[in-house]
């Protein structure tokens, strides 16, 4: 799962941490990904120009990128180290930018 924890969803008053809320109490959900300083669609994943985006910091679209494709390259191929050195990377070099729960 992937949140930012600036984000602020018309569909709650609760602020950033109901987004999170699937992680929290779904049994399936092992792993959160948590962009810091991101509002909604995360750096403008819908594009560039989407009217929705408030937030376009291409290093977080590509932090973004690069850890849902470790993600889900793992998830076919759960032998894979991907996803290993994606999390260590980013724990090293991007703490600044999000941090990873896994359960």
């Amino acid at each position: 799962m992937v949140a930012g924890d600036h984000e602020q969803s018309k569909m709650s008053s609760r602020g950033p941490d109901w987004c999170t809320d699937a992680y929290a109490h779904s049994p399936g959900a092992t792993d959160l990904l948590t962009l810091f300083g991101t509002e909604n669609s995360l750096g403008g994943i819908p594009s560039w120009e989407a009217a929705e985006t408030t937030d376009e910091n291409p290093e977080r679209v590509a932090v973004l990128q690069r850890l849902t494709t470790a993600y889900l390259r793992r998830a076919l191929d759960p032998a894979g180290t991907g996803w290993a050195k994606a999390t260590a990377a980013l724990a090293e070099t991007g703490a600044a930018l999000g941090r990873i729960d896994s359960k």
